[in-house]
C-alpha cells in the first residue's frame, strides 16, 4: 500500500442546510476523487481527525461516510493503519443482458478500450465448426483489452463470421460486438451459450493483464446465435478476479440450478 498521498486535491464545504445527510455530502465527494484518479487504488484517505477538523463535522458523521464507501467496496479498512482506497472492481451481474463491453462502459471507472487486433485469418477447428465453415476458410479475429482506472482488467479474444470482414476499426471501436452483429451486420443476436471456469494466466495473458504467468485466471467462453440459431461469433473473456467479479442474485426459493440454466438461455 502507498502512503498518504501527497497529490492535492479540492476539499468541499459540506452544506448543513442541503437535504443531503452530510455523511452522504463527504461519501460523494471522495468517491468523486477515487472515480476521477485523484486517489488511486491503495492510497491511504486522510486520517479520521483531518476529515474531521477539515470538513467541520462530528467523528460519528465522518465515520457514516467512511462505513458507505466500505459497504460499497470502494474503501477498506486497515487495523491501526488507516483506510484506503480498494482496487476498482467492476461486478457483472451474469444474468443480466449486458455484455462485458456494456458492463465496463456503465460501471468501470475511467473505461476505456484497446484494439489489439482486427484481421481475417482461419479459425481453430472448434469455431470453424461451430461456423460451418470449410476447412481453410477465414473468419475475422478481434481482440481487444478493456481496462478499468487504467488498469487492464479483461482480455477480450473474439472471432466473428466471414461476413464481418466488410467492417473497418472504426466501426467497432465503439460499438459492442452485440451491436455490431444487430447494427452493422443486420443479424441480431437471439440468444447464447456460456461457460465460467478458472485456469493458470499464461505468458500471453499476463503480459495483457499486467499479471504472474502461474496467477489464476476466469475464464468465461461464450457463443452467440442468431435467431435462425447460426453462430454469429464466440468469444472468450479472460478476467483478471481482483479487478472483476461475476455475480448473480437468486430470489424466493428459485433454486441455484434453475438460476445457472438461464446463463445459457
Amino acid at each position: 500500500m502507498r502512503p498518504q498521498p501527497t497529490r492535492p486535491f479540492s476539499w468541499i464545504k459540506p452544506e448543513r442546510n442541503s437535504p443531503v445527510p452530510l455523511q452522504t455530502q463527504i461519501a460523494r465527494w471522495l468517491e468523486h476523487l477515487i472515480v476521477s484518479g485523484s486517489l488511486r487504488a491503495g492510497d491511504r484517505l486522510p486520517a479520521e481527525v483531518t476529515l474531521v477538523e477539515r470538513l467541520g463535522v462530528s467523528r460519528v458523521t465522518v465515520r457514516l461516510a467512511m462505513d458507505e464507501l466500505v459497504s460499497r467496496g470502494l474503501v477498506s479498512r486497515a487495523h491501526g493503519k488507516g483506510s484506503f482506497v480498494s482496487p476498482a472492481v467492476v461486478r457483472h451481474d451474469i444474468l443480466s443482458e449486458q455484455g462485458f463491453f456494456d458492463i465496463l462502459l456503465t460501471k468501470a471507472p475511467r473505461p476505456e478500450v484497446r484494439l489489439i487486433a482486427f484481421e481475417s485469418a482461419v479459425p481453430p477447428p472448434k469455431v470453424a465448426n461451430l461456423f460451418r465453415l470449410a476447412p481453410g476458410t477465414h473468419a475475422v479475429k478481434l481482440d481487444r483489452l478493456y481496462l478499468s482506472a487504467g488498469r487492464p482488467i479483461v482480455l477480450a479474444a473474439n472471432w466473428l463470421t466471414p461476413d464481418a470482414a466488410s467492417l473497418v476499426p472504426a466501426d467497432i471501436e465503439s460499438m459492442s460486438t452485440a451491436a455490431v452483429h444487430s447494427v452493422l451486420l443486420r443479424h441480431p443476436i437471439a440468444s447464447s451459450t456460456s461457460a465460467i471456469g478458472a485456469e493458470l494466466a499464461g505468458a500471453t495473458v499476463a503480459r495483457c493483464l499486467g499479471v504472474g504467468a502461474r496467477s489464476a485466471v476466469l475464464v468465461l467462453t461464450r457463443t452467440r446465435f442468431d435467431a435462425q440459431g447460426q453462430a454469429r461469433e464466440h468469444n472468450r473473456f479472460t478476467v483478471d478476479p481482483s479487478s472483476y467479479e461475476f455475480t448473480f442474485t437468486t430470489k424466493g426459493d428459485v433454486s441455484l440450478a434453475a438460476e445457472l440454466r438461464a446463463v445459457a438461455a
